[in-house]
């Protein structure tokens, strides 16, 4: 099982909010607009040797533009590490030069695996950026988050569907040994089958309209009784014990 591993790059310090078009005013009163707010913090950073480090937020209220992926080291095959239950998203903060090159990396949130934090470092510094650029085109550099995300469950994934009980325990028993402080039922591959559940249940319908006017969504069984029924039968499919049958 290959990897899924989608670079999804957001430039630290909140972008402006985009001004909203005011609701249709009276005509005697002038239609508001929404002020973008300001950059925290306003002014960029200095780097060791002196050199300007802006923020997504500071390079787009100067008018420029922002870094590009352009290339990225090809996703490793992740299966024996799925078979245990490790997988999640890896947070990091670096900074990235006139050049494009990346220095400073640091994760700024793990995915408390030792040996997925290993791999997702190694996949950012092997990657390569086009740099940010101020209102003249001219090269800056920008201090920036980049999540990456090894996630064994989707929707678009055959596999998902047919995940065994035994799989469902694994996954949900290393992510409540490692992520305590979470709830059991925030586990992505959980909502993900809610969901499934409800869009089939949706399609079997014949859509929303055939639901009532009320739009009242079929109930998914509770979390623990699922887990329970999984324990019971850890061979059979999980999506069998989660639509009962």
């Amino acid at each position: 099982m290959k990897s899924y591993i989608p670079f999804a790059m957001t430039v630290l310090a909140v972008s402006p909010a985009i001004a909203q078009p005011a609701p249709p005013a009276p005509a005697v009163a002038p239609a508001k607009t929404v002020a973008a707010k300001p950059c925290e913090p306003s002014t960029p950073e200095r780097g060791q040797n002196g050199e300007l480090i802006y923020t997504g937020c500071q390079v787009k209220a100067m008018g420029g533009t922002l870094p590009k992926l352009t290339s990225a080291p090809k996703g490793p095959d992740l299966s024996s590490l799925y078979q245990k239950g490790i997988q999640g998203e890896v947070v990091f903060d670096l900074i990235i030069g006139k050049d494009g090159s990346i220095r400073n990396v640091a994760i700024k949130g793990s995915s408390r695996s030792p040996e997925l934090d290993a791999i997702a470092t190694g996949l950012v510094s092997g990657s390569k950026f086009s740099p940010a650029a101020d209102h003249d085109g001219k090269p800056v550099d920008v201090r920036a988050a980049l999540p990456m995300y090894f996630w064994k469950d989707s929707m678009t994934d055959p596999k998902f569907f047919k995940k065994s009980c035994r799989d469902f325990l694994t996954d949900v028993g290393w992510r409540a040994e490692h992520f305590p402080e979470e709830k059991p039922e925030q586990y992505r591959g959980w909502l993900l089958a809610k969901g499934a559940m409800v869009i089939g249940s949706i399609r079997a319908a014949g859509g929303l309209s055939a639901i009532g006017q009320n739009r009242e969504f079929p109930k998914t069984p509770a979390y623990s009784d699922v887990v329970d029924g999984c324990k019971a039968k850890p061979d059979k499919l999980f999506f069998d014990v989660l639509t009962g049958r």
